[in-house]
Protein backbone atom coordinates (compact mmCIF):
# COMPACT_ATOMS: atom_id res chain seq x y z
CA UNK A 1 0.00 0.00 0.00
CA UNK A 2 2.54 2.55 1.03
CA UNK A 3 4.46 1.31 -2.83
CA UNK A 4 1.49 2.35 -4.50
CA UNK A 5 1.11 5.85 -2.21
CA UNK A 6 4.60 6.66 -3.23
CA UNK A 7 4.46 5.66 -7.63
CA UNK A 8 1.06 8.22 -7.16
CA UNK A 9 2.95 10.78 -5.47
CA UNK A 10 6.15 10.58 -8.13
CA UNK A 11 2.98 10.34 -10.58
CA UNK A 12 1.31 13.34 -9.30
CA UNK A 13 4.91 15.44 -9.30
CA UNK A 14 5.64 14.23 -12.79
CA UNK A 15 2.16 14.56 -14.18
CA UNK A 16 2.46 18.59 -12.60
CA UNK A 17 5.89 19.85 -13.39
CA UNK A 18 4.36 18.15 -17.12
CA UNK A 19 1.13 20.01 -17.36
CA UNK A 20 2.51 23.19 -15.70
CA UNK A 21 0.64 25.42 -18.20
CA UNK A 22 -3.02 23.43 -17.28
CA UNK A 23 -1.85 24.01 -13.05
CA UNK A 24 -5.09 25.37 -11.94
CA UNK A 25 -7.29 22.44 -13.64
CA UNK A 26 -4.80 19.95 -12.21
CA UNK A 27 -5.53 21.65 -8.52
CA UNK A 28 -9.06 21.50 -9.49
CA UNK A 29 -9.34 17.92 -10.72
CA UNK A 30 -6.75 16.89 -7.76
CA UNK A 31 -9.69 17.96 -5.48
CA UNK A 32 -12.93 16.59 -7.06
CA UNK A 33 -10.74 12.99 -6.88
CA UNK A 34 -9.81 13.93 -3.53
CA UNK A 35 -13.77 14.46 -2.66
CA UNK A 36 -14.55 11.42 -4.75
CA UNK A 37 -12.49 9.33 -2.25
CA UNK A 38 -13.06 10.39 0.81
CA UNK A 39 -16.53 10.30 0.19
Amino acid sequence: MQKLKAAFAAFSISAICCLCPFYPAAIVTWLSTNKEITA
